[in-house]
């Protein structure tokens, strides 16, 4: 931009009053607004200082999370991170972040309000119970920051991430050890790391049987996963209590099932038959009414639907709905033998009427050593926000 051009910019945007540009600013996507920083000092200078607005941060989020074209998928591999838009299939890559770099075990579990909870799965480290191996990452700030950790990583930990009031500070992780795994009877343990003053809480000992497939969502401050019962179980971070939230859909045999949020307050169930493909899609009513159920949303059979999880050992398929009754799956296959595998992401479109259109994304190259399998992709549905690192 020529400096007549940026002058004009400036003096444009010292007219306009600061609620106004507030207003305006709210409409405009955070990933737009990040790539226009380079266009004038004055602009610079606004975009930098939003992280302290905290106000305005979470009235751009809550209108970013109820716009269904602000959804985006997040991958990350050992060295990078990928973010795609499923409408446009338009993708970014960057490095992961340099607090990450020491480490080529780290693993994102899920997002919360743009913040992504990640782990080191680096299990040779559980005899340095003292060695941080939970972070907090913003990828479109790109901050990150390890956590004190509270004692040694364990392979059936569980983690939630979620909040009492979001304005305070008040984020909150949850974390407690899998009940299915355990061999000796009795109750796990569940601490709670609060943000506000870095610090862990050990609470009442309770029994938690969540399914061993299953990945948590955090939806409205609160985390929900599926039980070995059929059902959803929730936890409520302001009463820091586990509850049963309601059953699920009935599951039949060979059926794989996959949990995620539906617009910004909802849950929505996908479901696939491990032989015919068919799909169903379950979605829940406002989890904030006094009783939540599930209703059916779409079902699809028809040929050439792809196997949204080809192996146990790869992470789930990610999926989003951008458009009424049409969803976007991420997923993952792979093709090699020996020790030499090409593990490939592929991005779907799926309605009523079939797949619609499928495009692949990224592949990358592991070695096996032995019968172990580690997945190369971790990926989630995400939306770009400025909430700063609490």
């Amino acid at each position: 931009m020529d400096s007549s051009k940026r002058s004009s910019s400036s003096s444009s945007l010292s007219s306009l009053h600061s609620e106004l540009l507030e207003e305006i600013l709210c409409r405009v996507p955070a990933e737009a607004m990040m790539r226009s920083k380079p266009t004038c000092k004055q602009w610079n200078d606004l975009i930098k200082a939003l992280p302290t607005n905290k106000t305005f941060i979470y009235k751009h989020l809550d209108r970013s999370s109820s716009d269904s074209s602000s959804k985006r998928f997040i991958r990350t591999s050992d060295s990078s991170v990928r973010i795609i838009d499923p409408v446009t299939k338009e993708r970014s890559t960057s490095p992961m972040p340099a607090e990450f770099q020491e480490s080529n075990k780290v693993h994102t579990i899920l997002q919360c309000d743009g913040l992504v909870l990640c782990i080191r799965r680096d299990y040779s480290q559980i005899s340095q119970p003292r060695r941080p191996h939970i972070a907090i990452w913003n990828p479109l700030l790109r901050r990150a920051k390890w956590i004190d950790p509270s004692g040694g990583l364990l392979p059936n930990s569980v983690y939630g991430m979620g909040y009492k009031t979001r304005e305070e500070d008040g984020y909150k992780i949850l974390r407690f050890s899998n009940s299915w795994f355990k061999v000796a009877e009795g109750d796990t343990q569940v601490e709670v790391y609060e943000f506000k003053n870095s610090s862990w809480r050990t609470l009442d000992h309770v029994k938690v049987d969540v399914r061993v497939d299953s990945k948590g969502v955090s939806v409205m401050g609160n985390m929900y996963w599926l039980t070995e019962k059929n059902g959803i179980l929730g936890f409520d971070f302001t009463a820091e209590t586990f509850k049963d939230v309601c059953s699920c859909p009935p599951l039949f045999f060979g059926h794989r099932r996959y949990l995620s949020c539906f617009r910004e307050d909802r849950l929505s169930l996908l479901q696939q038959a491990k032989e015919s493909k068919k799909i169903e899609v379950w979605i829940s009513n406002n989890l904030a009414d006094e009783s939540v159920s599930f209703t059916r949303y779409f079902s699809v059979d028809k040929p050439g639907l792809p196997a949204l999880n080809l192996h146990e050992s790869i992470l789930h398929p990610v999926y989003c709905f951008v458009k009424p009754r049409r969803m976007f799956a991420l997923c993952e296959g792979d093709e090699g033998e020996g020790v030499t595998y090409t593990t490939y992401g592929i991005l779907c479109e799926i309605d009523e009427g079939g797949l619609r259109n499928q495009t692949e994304t990224e592949t990358e190259t592991e070695r096996i050593y032995g019968r172990l399998r580690y997945p190369i992709f971790c990926g989630h549905v995400y939306v770009p926000s400025f909430v700063p690192l609490p």
